[in-house]
């Protein structure tokens, strides 16, 4: 369920919005019935059956696949309903560490666990910006209904990415808010939608790997890690966040250069509807490599061209929904951030009718070819290097 790789996917249009907003409050005050709580009045409204995440609680610990040595942080633990079912469910050399920015919650959650015979609860006091959790502590992060508290997002998830361990993996669960759907309450007391909060988490320095569907209706659950694999070495995001990481190669010749010009050719498919194309994603590294070394449009000119089994990548997020049975484009998101840094991004218009999409399938923000050799072939007299992508 969990582990099942899926799609990278943000909103690029808050990642300048996110990154300038690290030393100042989303939104002042929004903690304040948390600085002094009473315990038992939480858990009178949080411990209940009509709260979704309560209702499905064992779902939730069922999709996350804990494993028995796990450390899990239960980041913004409240009353500490997932605090005791996660260190219920751990094996004895796993253990739970409840976060929260209430000193008479974390006291709550040590008296009830020990009154249950819980002994594998530690709790750690965080701040408005951080977790406070030790660097290379923990193995699974669970954030229910909570993140929309994070008053600085960008601060408190770049400390729990610090925290995992090799492999750490987030799990979020937060309150779906659509306009026209969800409730006032919802509306007025949740700052922002899903696509908002996973850019922000995202610009920090995380993948989305995975989404469960299948289990709340009023939430969603949504499953990220970190970007820095490939060993020890850190991937960099120095243009694209969260697209085409690169890595800084300190003894490395023929690096690029102002005026390079190159052309994408892109026909690649998608193993899964849930996945961004791979050849965007190699446009997206190709500007971070550049980026990495301060050379950004229009000093560096790239082009890409999509056609073939790539030609669906520019549907809308409707005709995509009605193609694949899934929520929208993932392709979508990452073209309009190569777009916003300098990119051209055209489509075939051959193969649009090839492939049967109407014009009126495709998204406003790519503009329609004649075909794919007509760009690739002007492009080059123009002095670009042709980048096939199959």
């Amino acid at each position: 369920m969990i582990r099942n790789l899926v799609a990278v996917c943000c909103v690029s249009v808050v990642f300048s919005g996110v990154l300038t907003a690290q030393d100042k409050s989303v939104k002042p005050g929004v903690n304040d019935s948390f600085r002094d709580p009473d315990p038992k009045q939480f858990t009178e409204r949080f411990e209940i059956e009509s709260r979704e995440v309560f209702a499905k609680r064992q779902e939730i610990l069922k999709a996350i696949e804990l494993k028995p040595t796990d450390v899990v942080a239960d980041v913004g633990a409240g009353t500490g309903l997932f605090t005791r079912l996660f260190a219920a469910n751990l094996g004895p050399e796993g253990r739970v560490i409840a976060v929260d920015i209430a000193q008479k919650f974390l006291d709550h959650i040590e008296v009830t666990s020990r009154e249950r015979g819980i002994r594998n609860v530690e709790t750690l006091l965080c701040k408005d910006d951080s977790t406070e959790l030790p660097e290379n502590s923990v193995d699974v992060a669970f954030i229910c209904d909570t993140y929309h508290h994070f008053e600085f997002p960008v601060k408190t998830m770049t400390s729990l990415r610090r925290a995992l361990k090799p492999g750490g993996r987030v799990v979020v669960v937060d309150f779906k808010r659509i306009e026209g759907e969800s409730s006032d309450w919802t509306l007025n007391h949740v700052r922002a939608g899903q696509d908002v909060f996973e850019a922000e988490i995202i610009s920090s320095g995380f993948r989305k790997v995975n989404e469960v569907k299948d289990v709340l209706s009023e939430n969603y659950m949504v499953v990220f890690e970190p970007t820095s694999s490939e060993g020890s070495v850190s991937l960099q995001y120095p243009v694209i966040s969260g697209y085409g990481g690169v890595v800084a190669v300190s003894d490395a010749v023929e690096l690029p250069r102002a005026g390079m010009k190159l052309v994408l050719d892109v026909t690649a498919d998608t193993k899964s509807p849930d996945e961004v194309n791979k050849g965007l994603e190699r446009a997206a590294r190709v500007v971070n490599l550049f980026g990495l070394h301060e050379i950004k449009s229009p000093d560096v000119q790239i082009s890409v061209v999509l056609h073939g089994e790539a030609t669906k990548s520019v549907l809308t997020d409707a005709a995509w929904k009605t193609r694949f049975q899934t929520e929208g484009n993932p392709n979508l998101p990452l073209i309009e951030v190569l777009r916003g840094a300098g990119v051209e991004v055209f489509v075939c218009g051959q193969a649009l009718n090839y492939k049967k999409i109407d014009r009126s399938e495709v998204a406003d923000s790519v503009p329609v070819a004649s075909a794919a050799i007509t760009v690739l072939v002007d492009r080059q007299s123009k002095g670009f290097s042709y980048i096939p992508v199959p």
